[in-house]
């Protein structure tokens, strides 16, 4: 074979080559959450393959995994400050707080154990009075609030809870106050140039003061298989306010 025929052979490889890629499509690999639960790992596939698909979008969402003693709990899709704090055993309460922007309303949330029984998840809110300035802001949540009922959380078929979701009536809602009791504990707690922002408003919800949700509380129940006792877990979720 003379050295035209091997440079034609060898052109013709090239163009069928380019025309049949043989280079597999590689599979997004999507990492799986590890739980120590009993010195044992348990891989929870739920945060991938049991979300509805009206809940999920092209980006991986945070998770925000909780460790009691008796069980773990995941937050699918909400961030928060401080997650390291998180990889510790928690007490029977604790708080953690959101990222701005961050909610737990309409996740899913998911409870990882093979000790307990009857499980039952309940949510409720609270809402505080927040003075704003063009950014800065003086969170009153110390003060006075509204707080919502518990209401227990729906299970769904692949045993992931749904978390409730509320209104911007929901979010409004707010003891009745004086405006003389409300300047008086801005002028205390947040100053004089704060207190001289309201010196028009007529109400706690009128610019640039506003209420709004300031803590979230889920409260988790349930009994251990071995012997019965009632188990109990508070998590407070504190949210950003003010703009």
């Amino acid at each position: 074979m003379n050295i035209q025929q091997n440079i034609i052979m060898l052109t013709v490889a090239a163009i069928c080559s380019c025309n049949n890629p043989s280079v597999p499509l590689q599979k997004r690999d999507v990492k799986q959450s590890e739980h120590p639960i009993d010195g044992e790992v348990v891989i929870s596939r739920q945060q991938i393959d049991t979300v509805p698909a009206s809940h999920t979008t092209n980006e991986v969402k945070t998770t925000t995994s909780i460790k009691f003693n008796e069980f773990v709990v995941s937050i699918q899709g909400m961030a928060i400050f401080d997650p390291e704090r998180m990889d510790r055993l928690q007490r029977d309460t604790v708080e953690i707080e959101a990222e701005v922007g961050e909610s737990i309303e309409g996740t899913y949330i998911s409870i990882l154990s093979d000790q307990v029984r009857d499980l039952k998840v309940e949510q409720r809110y609270e809402t505080s009075v927040t003075i704003m300035n063009e950014g800065p802001h003086c969170d009153l949540t110390e003060w006075k609030h509204f707080n919502s009922d518990w209401k227990p959380l729906k299970q769904n078929g692949n045993g992931l809870f749904l978390s409730e979701e509320y209104t911007d009536q929901d979010h409004r809602t707010f003891p009745s106050v004086s405006m003389d009791e409300l300047k008086q504990k801005v002028k205390e707690q947040c100053g004089e140039e704060w207190f001289k922002l309201l010196a028009k408003v007529k109400s706690p919800s009128e610019y640039p003061s506003a209420v709004g949700i300031s803590r979230y509380f889920l409260r988790i129940a349930c009994r251990l298989k071995d012997n019965g006792k009632k188990v109990t877990k508070l998590i407070i979720i504190k949210t950003p306010m003010g703009c």
